[in-house]
């Protein structure tokens, strides 16, 4: 990866503790609440075809590929996506295979979008659970990364044992999850100073 795709939050030459750092990966981590297929039930005004409405989401996979579906013109698969009402390991592959199956997708146009995205779904995610947004906040100012061996743009590449050998700018991945929960971290941070 070139390192000018990362950002100062992990591009650093010096290995990192894990103190710097809040590791996750997958619903059964001790920081599980961090996976987007993480079961943590949010509430949001959604325009579907031109028809403002209240919708659930179960999940932020849920809310991703939702968006994803929508940002393409798929109303089939946005709605296939809402109808998936379980969370299961796998309901959430389903959810997931869903979004590989977008009608119109261009990758030039999801990269320029998915970053928002994903920091929109997790900020409504934290506000909305309470307990969850607690475990948020006591990160501190920690980087979180997603340690997924297997996904080098939401994650960073390598498991967690790996990455804390390595300097951050030395990770194969990008961590964008890591960086949207940080910027979610951020953004609600400054709503609870001004309230």
């Amino acid at each position: 990866m070139d390192r000018s795709e990362q950002d100062t939050t992990t591009a650093t030459d010096m290995p990192l503790s894990r103190e710097d750092c809040t590791f996750f990966w997958s619903t059964n981590h001790v920081n599980g609440h961090f996976s987007q297929w993480y079961r943590a039930p949010f509430t949001t005004t959604v325009n579907i075809d031109g028809v403002e409405q209240e919708t659930c989401f179960l999940t932020n996979e849920h809310w991703m590929m939702f968006h994803k579906a929508l940002l393409f013109g798929d109303l089939d698969v946005a709605n296939e996506v809402l109808a998936v009402e379980g969370t299961s390991k796998g309901d959430m592959g389903y959810v997931k295979g869903l979004g590989r199956k977008v009608k119109g997708f261009k990758e030039e146009i999801w990269v320029q979008h998915r970053e928002r995205i994903v920091t929109e779904g997790s900020v409504l995610k934290y506000r909305q659970n309470a307990e969850l947004k607690e475990k948020l906040f006591a990160t501190g100012e920690t980087i979180i990364v997603e340690a997924s061996p297997f996904d080098k743009i939401w994650g960073i590449g390598v498991s967690e044992e790996k990455a804390i050998s390595m300097a951050g700018a030395e990770w194969p991945g990008l961590n964008l999850l890591g960086k949207a929960l940080m910027e979610a971290r951020r953004i609600l941070r400054e709503e609870e100073r001004v309230t």
